[in-house]
């Protein structure tokens, strides 16, 4: 059975600012091609929850959305909670989860 993705207000916020920074910087399709991305990789979260990458904190877990950008997540009974996302370009000194 597929889990419920939840976001935390952080989560959202981050992702919002990605959307923004892609939308000044770069085309509409390209705006587009992140969107529907995130969705499609949502979508297989929500079918295998496992499938991120374990971080050195126990019930952390990355997935990567694309080469720049990744999501770090937490699952908790019949939901998936989106905690933080991360733009791999960044210092990873800057990420707790890393």
């Amino acid at each position: 059975m597929a889990k419920s993705v939840i976001w935390k207000r952080k989560a959202a916020l981050q992702v919002l600012e990605i959307q923004n920074y892609l939308s000044d910087h770069f085309s509409h399709r390209e705006v587009n091609r992140f969107i529907d991305k995130l969705y499609q990789q949502l979508d297989t979260l929500r079918q295998y929850p496992e499938i991120g990458q374990r971080t050195r904190f126990k019930t952390i877990r990355r997935l990567r959305i694309n080469r720049i950008v990744s999501l770090f997540y937490r699952i908790s009974g019949a939901n998936i909670l989106i905690v933080f996302v991360w733009n791999n370009k960044q210092e990873s000194k800057r990420n707790p989860y890393l």
